[in-house]
């Protein structure tokens, strides 16, 4: 799954070794820490999305959730401030 949200751009898969976690990818850090501030995250150096967190499937759950609850914009890319990611 993509998500696109106002912290950032995630890959969001099954954990192949964690059934009861997902794992969380990124092309910038920043997305997973901004998103995901209590996450462990690593490296994969190789991979397409190289910044990765394996987070408890209840956890990103719960994050959706809330994002889905409380949404309040009408224009998504006005709440972009990183020029990059906007664009």
């Amino acid at each position: 799954m993509w998500i696109a949200l106002t912290e950032g751009w995630l890959s969001i898969v099954a954990h192949r070794d964690k059934p009861r976690h997902l794992l969380v990818r990124a092309r910038n850090p920043n997305h997973i820490r901004r998103t995901f501030p209590k996450a462990t995250m690593y490296t994969d150096a190789n991979a397409d999305y190289p910044f990765r967190a394996d987070i408890p499937r209840g956890v990103v759950i719960d994050f959706i959730i809330n994002r889905l609850e409380h949404m309040r914009y009408d224009n998504f890319k006005a709440t972009i401030d990183d020029e990059d990611y906007h664009d």
